[in-house]
């Protein structure tokens, strides 16, 4: 019995390894073969924040897991779990006995996480397309080119009077102008400039693999220098980002008023006074 115990002791707490099988009565010993280590604690986890402690985007919304507030702008907003974490089934190789009149399937034997990993390849950095990094960089991105365009269909159209659905029309009759000046550039010949340049900067943002860099480039892109003072740049980062949200439903907005009024967002609201 005693010899039983001393193995039991050297297999279950020996070097600091430990079997969650034990056996009972067998502890004096596992002490002894233990050299005086003792077992540390596990760290404590940060105590998650509850829903009260955070902004969400609807009074008393429950936020979902994978979103626990650490990004700037997270405010829960996710109803179609696009965002949750890919989990890949890992299964081992199929038997492949051509004597036998089935082969067995391979088991599952283990589960592959998502990784926020990139990779340099152009056009597709990601390794997993539905990722929350990605989901973040794309919301940057379609906000900031829906401010431009916020802003630019009301320029326009309070500066020549024709509402940025018409545009093109204009453009295809009197030749490329802009803000009712000539261009001397055909309307093709624009578009192959578009081409080009936007393709070629696409090329060389998806070449960045800094997840940072990619979104606030930084140099160029910030002339004033607002950004060098580390004290600021998350505030100006939630600005940006709330901006960009508010673009793109104002866009969205103009885009369906378009379709079913045919008029512009100046022309619309001075139909009011009417």
């Amino acid at each position: 019995m005693a010899m039983a115990a001393t193995a039991a002791a050297t297999t279950s707490h020996f070097f600091g390894t430990l079997i969650p099988k034990s056996i009972p009565n067998s502890g004096r010993i596992q002490a002894r073969f233990g050299f005086g280590t003792k077992k540390q604690a596990p760290p404590k986890k940060a105590a998650p924040k509850r829903p009260s402690d955070r902004l969400v985007w609807f009074p008393g919304a429950t936020p979902p897991e994978w979103l626990d507030g650490t990004m700037i702008g997270d405010r829960g907003f996710d109803p179609f779990g696009f965002a949750k974490p890919a989990e890949y089934l890992q299964f081992d190789l199929d038997s492949l006995d051509q004597n036998l009149a089935k082969n067995v399937a391979g088991d599952v034997i283990g589960v592959i996480n998502e990784t926020a990993e990139l990779k340099p390849t152009p056009f597709q950095p990601y390794t997993e397309v539905f990722g929350l990094q990605r989901f973040r960089e794309c919301e940057l991105i379609h906000g900031r080119w829906a401010m431009l365009g916020s802003l630019g269909a009301v320029a326009v159209e309070a500066l020549t009077g024709v509402a940025w659905q018409d545009a093109g029309k204009v453009e295809l009759v009197e030749g490329s102008s802009y803000l009712g000046q000539p261009l001397p550039f055909s309307l093709t010949t624009l578009i192959w400039i578009e081409v080009l340049v936007i393709g070629y900067i696409e090329f060389q943002r998806n070449a960045e693999l800094d997840p940072e860099k990619r979104l606030y480039p930084g140099g160029y892109f910030d002339p004033l220098g607002l950004a060098s003072d580390p004290e600021k740049i998350d505030n100006l980062k939630l600005a940006e980002i709330k901006h960009a949200r508010l673009a793109m439903v104002a866009f969205l907005i103009f885009g369906i008023q378009a379709a079913v009024t045919g008029k512009g967002p100046i022309s619309f609201i001075a139909s009011f006074n009417n």
